[in-house]
C-alpha cells in the first residue's frame, strides 16, 4: 500500500514538537535538524507526517520596486520573504528553504498554526509562497489546546480547506497597518530630519495614533487641572474599648466656616443611633477569563504588564497547561470536558479538597459571561500537570487561571452589609460594615477574591455613643489618574481599537519609541507634538471612532459579510487625501517636530542635579567608542 506523506505547518517550534508527539503512533517522532531548522517525522498507520514550523511570520509586506527609504507616499506593495526586507531576519531564509524542500515530497498539506487571523495568515503565506501554491488544496486543523487528545481530534477532523475568512481578515489588517505605518512614519521622520541634522525615528499608525492620543489628552487634563479646596469631617467614636471611624453624610464640605461649625456643634456630643439599614447581597460567581480580564487580574494581583501576561499565557498554552489565550470569549462549552479537567486538577494536592467540593454537586454548570469568540472558548486549564518546573510568574498565572475556572462552577456568595446612621440634631454620621454569610465561589478563588469582614460596634436603635474626636481637615480635589498599562489596555478595548492580540504590543511600541514613560504613564514632549500636529492637519488619524470602525470591518471580513478588497479600497480613499494634505504642510510639520525632538534629546541627557562648580544642569556625555556615559 502506498504511503501518504502529509506536511503540517505549525507556528512555532514548540508547537510543532507537541503536534508531532500527539500524532506519532508511538508518541516518539523522529527529530531532524536541517541546517539548524528542526522538523519532525511522525508515523501514523499508512502515513508519514512531517511537522515543520515557522518562527512567526516568514513573509511580510514591502513596497513594490524597492523604493528609497525616504520616499513617500507608497501605495503599491507586495508580500515578500521577511529576510529580504529586514536584515535582522536573515536566518528565516533557511526556514523557508527547508519548508520548500519538504513540500516537494508532500501529498497533503495542513495549516496547523493557531486558529485565529494571525495564525491563519502565517500558515497561508507559507503554503502559498514556500510550498508553491499548496494553499489551494491545503486543509486546516482547528484546536484550542495543545493536549494530545485535542490535537489528535483536530487532525482527524481537519477542515477540508483553509479558513479563508480569517486569512483575508489577517491580510487586510497587515496591509492596512503597513500602509498607515510606512507612510505616516516616513513623513514624520523625514520632515523632522530635513529641519534638523540629528536623525530620530518617529512613527504613528492606525492604532498607535488614537492610543497615544488617550495618553496625551490625559496628560493635558492633569497639567491643566486646578485643585479646588474642600473640607472633610474626620470623626471617631469609641465603644467597648474599640475605636471606629465615622463618615459625615456630606462627603465634601465646601467652606471652612461650615466645616468648623460642624466640628463645634458635635464636639463631645452624644450621637444617637437613628437608623440601621441591613441588606443581603448575592454575589454571583465570576465569568471565565477572556484575555483582557486575565491581563487586568494579573496586573492587579501580581503587577504583570499586559504584554508580560500574554507572553506567560502563551508559554503555558504551548506546554498544554491552558487553552488558547488570545480569545474574547467568556463562555465554556460542555465539550471542553469539565469533569475530566477537574479530575486532572485534583491530581495536584493543593487543589484536591476544592475539586471534591465541586464534584460532589449534582451538576457542573459554569457562570457564562457575555463575551463571545467564534474561534475559541474562554481561557481554561487543561488539567494536565506541568512536565517541567514552572517559573514563579508562570506558576502564579496558572494558579490564577485554575482558581478562576473552579470559581465559575461554584455557588454565589452571600454578603450582609449594615449601615448605622447616627445623629446629633441636624448632623448625621454613618458607619458601614459587612459580613460574609456564605463563602460560595470566594472560597475557590482565594486569595484573588477575598472579602474581609468589616466589623461594626454592637449598637441598637436609640443607643447613644459619645464622639471621641472630631476635626475639620482641608483637602483638595485631585486631577484624573494617569493610565497604567492595564488601564490603558482597558481603554483601548472599550473604544474597540486594536485586537486582543495586539493591544499590549501597541503599548510596548509606544514605550520603545520614547512616546510614553513610567508605569504611571506620562506622554513625552515628542508624543504631545505628534498628536498636536496630527490633530491639527488630519484628525482622522487620531480618531478612535474611525479606527474602531475599521476594526468592525475586520470582523465583518472574518464573518464573511465584507471583503478585504472592499475594506482596503474604502479606507485608502480616506487615507490618500490626508497624506497629500500632510505632505503639502511638510516644512511646517518638520519645524515643529524637530524642535520637540531636540527638547526631548536634551531632557534625556540632562540630570536633575546642578554642577557643584558652576550651578548649571549636569549633562551626560557618551563616549562614541565605548558608549559609556559621564556627567
Amino acid at each position: 500500500m502506498e504511503v501518504i506523506q502529509t506536511l503540517i505547518v505549525c507556528e512555532k517550534p514548540d508547537a510543532a514538537a507537541r503536534v508531532a508527539r500527539a500524532l506519532d503512533e508511538d508518541g516518539d517522532p523522529h527529530k531532524i535538524n536541517a541546517r539548524g531548522v528542526p522538523y519532525y517525522e511522525a508515523r501514523r498507520r499508512q502515513e508519514t507526517i512531517i511537522v515543520c514550523s515557522a518562527l512567526g511570520h516568514l513573509y511580510s509586506i514591502d513596497s513594490k520596486g524597492r523604493t528609497p527609504h525616504r520616499y513617500y507616499p507608497i501605495w503599491d506593495y507586495r508580500w515578500e520573504p521577511k529576510h529580504l526586507i529586514d536584515k535582522k531576519s536573515a536566518r528565516l531564509n533557511r526556514w523557508i528553504q527547508t519548508i520548500s524542500s519538504l513540500a516537494r515530497n508532500a501529498d497533503r498539506f495542513i495549516n496547523g498554526c493557531d486558529y485565529d487571523p494571525e495564525g491563519s495568515l502565517i500558515g497561508y503565506t507559507i503554503l502559498r509562497y514556500a510550498c508553491s501554491g499548496a494553499h489551494a488544496k491545503a486543509q486546516r486543523m482547528k484546536f484550542s489546546t495543545m493536549t494530545e487528545k485535542e490535537l489528535q481530534t483536530a487532525y482527524g477532523t481537519a477542515l477540508p480547506q483553509l479558513d479563508y475568512s480569517q486569512v483575508e481578515a489577517g491580510r487586510c489588517r497587515h496591509e492596512l497597518d503597513w500602509l498607515y505605518g510606512i507612510n505616516l512614519s516616513r513623513l514624520l521622520t523625514e520632515s523632522a530630519l530635513k529641519q534638523n541634522r540629528g536623525y530620530s525615528t518617529l512613527s504613528s499608525g492606525r492604532v498607535q495614533g488614537p492610543t497615544l492620543k488617550f495618553v496625551v489628552q490625559r496628560e493635558e487634563e492633569i497639567q491643566c487641572f486646578t485643585p479646588t479646596p474642600f473640607w472633610t469631617i474626620d470623626a471617631t467614636i469609641q465603644h467597648q474599648g474599640q475605636t471606629y471611624p465615622l463618615e459625615y453624610t456630606k462627603e465634601k464640605v465646601p467652606t471652612l466656616a461650615e466645616a468648623t461649625q460642624i466640628s463645634v456643634d458635635c464636639k463631645n456630643a452624644l450621637l444617637e443611633v437613628a437608623n440601621i439599614e441591613t441588606q443581603t447581597i448575592q454575589q454571583p460567581p465570576p465569568y471565565p477569563f477572556d484575555l483582557s480580564t486575565l491581563q487586568s487580574e494579573a496586573y492587579r494581583h501580581f503587577g504583570y504588564t499586559p504584554s508580560r501576561t500574554l507572553a506567560l499565557a502563551e508559554r503555558l498554552y504551548l506546554d498544554a497547561l491552558i487553552s488558547y489565550p488570545r480569545t474574547s470569549s467568556q463562555k465554556l462549552p460542555p465539550d471542553v470536558g469539565y469533569s475530566e479537567i477537574l479530575r486532572g486538577i485534583a491530581a495536584r494536592a493543593e487543589y484536591r479538597s476544592l475539586v471534591s467540593k465541586l464534584t460532589n454537586r449534582t451538576s457542573l454548570r459554569p457562570n457564562q459571561g457575555p463575551g463571545q469568540d467564534s474561534a475559541h472558548p474562554a481561557i481554561y486549564p487543561t488539567g494536565e500537570s506541568p512536565k517541567r518546573r514552572l517559573l514563579h510568574p508562570e506558576a502564579n498565572l496558572l494558579d490564577l487561571i485554575i482558581k478562576r475556572f473552579m470559581a465559575t462552577f461554584a455557588e454565589s456568595s452571600l454578603l450582609e452589609t449594615t449601615k448605622l446612621i447616627l445623629r446629633k440634631d441636624q448632623h448625621s454620621f454613618f458607619l458601614k460594615g459587612s459580613k460574609l454569610l456564605k463563602d460560595g465561589w470566594i472560597e475557590f478563588y482565594h486569595p484573588y477574591g477575598s472579602e474581609d469582614d468589616q466589623k461594626l460596634p454592637d449598637l441598637r436603635l436609640g443607643d447613644k455613643v459619645p464622639i471621641k474626636k472630631i476635626d475639620a481637615l482641608e483637602r483638595f480635589t485631585e486631577p484624573p489618574s494617569r493610565y497604567n498599562p492595564s488601564s490603558l489596555l482597558r481603554k483601548m478595548e472599550q473604544q474597540n481599537i486594536g485586537t486582543k492580540a495586539t493591544r499590549a504590543e501597541i503599548i510596548e511600541i509606544l514605550y520603545r519609541r520614547g512616546y510614553i514613560k513610567d508605569i504611571r504613564i506620562q506622554a513625552t514632549p515628542v508624543a504631545a507634538k505628534i498628536i498636536s500636529i496630527l490633530d491639527r492637519y488630519c484628525p482622522m488619524i487620531t480618531d478612535s471612532g474611525f479606527t474602531s470602525q475599521v476594526e468592525s470591518q475586520m470582523e465583518e471580513i472574518r464573518s464573511g459579510s465584507a471583503t478585504r478588497r472592499g475594506v482596503l479600497g474604502s479606507t485608502l480613499e480616506r487615507l490618500r487625501p490626508i497624506m497629500l494634505q500632510l505632505i503639502s504642510k511638510e516644512e511646517a510639520l518638520g519645524s515643529q517636530l524637530a524642535e520637540a525632538v531636540a527638547t526631548q534629546r536634551k531632557s534625556n541627557v540632562t540630570l536633575d542635579h546642578p554642577c557643584p562648580s558652576c550651578g548649571s544642569s549636569l549633562m551626560i556625555i557618551r563616549s562614541r567608542a565605548s558608549g559609556k556615559g559621564d556627567a
